[in-house]
């Protein structure tokens, strides 16, 4: 089964991610990490693309991307080709340094938005030694912050708008839990737009090979609308077409006993609910997730 076009519209806002072949080093010392930033800012110069968050890990990287005039898709090649030859040439290497295709979630409202700002600088967590994300020097958090000059290619001024400006606010935002309780009665999202967060969260907890993903990204979609309960997990399961009533209540006491014998489809499930339904919003967007 071929892969679905790549979305790249004019105007349009997106959570791109990738990380190293076989989730080897990609990021290997601070000279590469600045030199990715420059090519930020030679992408932005050249093909208009904005940068509104980044976190920079070790063997991957989170984007939050607009592109006025589209393009995505003609920056991430050059800012992929241009970046593999100097990590390359710098240390002596052949071949690919990312795996395949980049992933590109749409973003869609302004809910969206907010929740995968929040969730490409909580990346920085999972660096060891990392206990707040103010902690880590390769993210666009620090500059959102204050704590360090905002370079040209970096835009803070479309997030910080939903707080006012009030960075405080948005430091509280980033650090606070904003994963919902159960039975969130959250707005239904676009059921191949929540497809491709699950994927990119199968990705982050290391699933081992594309049939592992394919094998439970629906288990893990029917645990999402088991915790969010109302009509978004009646939209959710409804998008899934079970083919009757009984097929639909089968596949979900096989998730129910897949979660049980495997807590991280649970972890997975709450980080995919993290990534699209969050409350945590600025006052501005509640209302969204009402």
């Amino acid at each position: 089964m071929g892969r679905a076009p790549r979305i790249d519209i004019r105007e349009g806002w997106y959570h791109v991610m990738n990380r190293g072949v076989a989730r080897q080093t990609t990021f290997h010392c601070d000279a590469d990490r600045v030199e990715y930033g420059r090519l930020l800012g030679v992408g932005h110069e050249r093909f208009g693309v904005e940068v509104h968050a980044y976190c920079l890990m070790p063997n991957h990287y989170h984007l939050l991307l607009h592109c006025p005039s589209a393009g995505l898709s003609a920056f991430m090649h050059h800012l992929g080709s241009v970046y593999t030859r100097h990590v390359n040439d710098r240390i002596g290497r052949d071949g690919p340094l990312f795996r395949g295709r980049f992933h590109s979630i749409p973003i869609t409202d302004d809910r969206q938005l907010l929740a995968t700002v929040r969730y490409i600088h909580r990346n920085a967590l999972d660096v060891h030694g990392v206990t707040t994300a103010a902690d880590y020097r390769w993210s666009s958090h620090r500059a959102y912050l204050g704590h360090r000059r905002t370079t040209p290619w970096l835009r803070t001024d479309a997030v910080l708008s939903h707080f006012d400006g009030d960075i405080g606010a948005f430091g509280e935002f980033v650090e606070t839990d904003g994963t919902p309780t159960p039975q969130v009665d959250a707005s239904p999202v676009e059921p191949r737009i929540l497809a491709s967060i699950v994927d990119l969260v199968l990705d982050e907890i290391h699933a081992s090979s594309e049939s592992a993903l394919r094998g439970v990204a629906r288990t893990i979609m029917i645990i999402v609308a088991e915790r969010l309960g109302g009509s978004a997990a009646d939209a959710l399961l409804a998008s899934m077409r079970f083919a009757t009533a009984d097929a639909r209540a089968a596949a979900i006491r096989r998730a129910h006993r897949r979660a049980a014998i495997d807590p991280a489809l649970i972890a997975a499930a709450d980080r995919v609910i993290e990534l699209t339904y969050t409350r945590c919003l600025a006052p501005d967007v509640r209302q969204l997730s009402a």
